[in-house]
């Protein structure tokens, strides 16, 4: 894992953003590249109709970007790592699905309900990118690249692409726990995945749940459990043009989990 991309947004989880990626980049000793999507112009537009000066508008949106950045940068200038800073302006999801080709991790906000802009962006581009999708809480404020990691597995594809794609993070957790919730049968039972794991040289432990009240809360309750710095799990769903269908597990993890997850399509 050698380029995380990391988009620059001015928000309440940023900092924790920057700490997660900041935390990774120097683990994996990796570049972090920083993207900065400015808004298109027709966007800042509509608060025309609320009665807001356009010209005034862009002017401030223009300057908050700047300030942003310049803090942004002098934090980054005093860290041993690599680093870049690019500046876009259109659509974010877009930006960041083209930006993404050359990645091999992006990381974005979670956690902030449904409507929230930061869950759609995360579904939206688990499903469109070829590369894990980090999806890191607006509430917290590190994170462990060494930590426990847990997998959710049930023997989808993409669980396994979630498994396999996360191999850089997993070879050097501090455990490794791989979760399964009333298996049904599968072509790929969970001791497939810890043999696979195996041999990767990582040792996996495998627990078998049952669902107590739902799997949502199954799976973060045994998050909690083991401390895990994140929980690595299969992104279900489809996308039909830019409309996200998303699974309701995938869905609620998002919006509701305190933990960061690392997704794959």
């Amino acid at each position: 894992m050698k380029t995380i991309l990391l988009p620059i947004v001015g928000n309440s989880g940023m900092e924790g953003r920057l700490q997660a990626a900041l935390s990774l980049a120097h683990d994996q000793e990796a570049h972090l590249s920083c993207l900065q999507i400015l808004p298109l112009p027709y966007v800042l537009w509509a608060g025309e109709a609320s009665g807001m000066n356009y010209g005034q508008m862009l002017s401030d949106a223009e300057g908050a970007s700047k300030i942003l950045r310049s803090e942004t940068e002098v934090r980054l200038s005093e860290e041993e790592l690599s680093w870049d800073w690019q500046v876009r302006t259109g659509d974010t999801v877009s930006e960041l699905i083209m930006a993404a080709r050359l990645a091999d991790m992006v990381i974005v906000g979670s956690g902030s309900g449904d409507d929230a802009p930061a869950v759609h962006i995360a579904a939206d581009l688990a499903v469109h990118v070829s590369i894990p999708v980090l999806a890191f809480p607006v509430n917290a404020s590190s994170f462990d690249p060494v930590g426990p990691m847990m997998i959710a597995w049930n023997g989808s594809a993409e669980a396994a692409n979630a498994l396999r794609n996360s191999l850089p993070l997993i070879s050097k957790a501090s455990s490794v726990h791989l979760v399964v919730i009333d298996e049904a049968s599968s072509a790929f039972p969970v001791e497939d995945a810890g043999n696979f794991l195996s041999r990767h040289g990582i040792s996996a432990e495998i627990k078998q749940l049952s669902v107590a009240t739902s799997i949502e809360e199954t799976l973060d309750a045994a998050a909690r459990e083991i401390e895990a710095s994140c929980i690595i799990m299969g992104a279900y769903g489809h996308s039909r043009t830019r409309e996200m269908i998303f699974g309701g597990v995938t869905r609620h993890m998002l919006q509701n989990s305190s933990i960061p997850l690392l997704l794959s399509h």
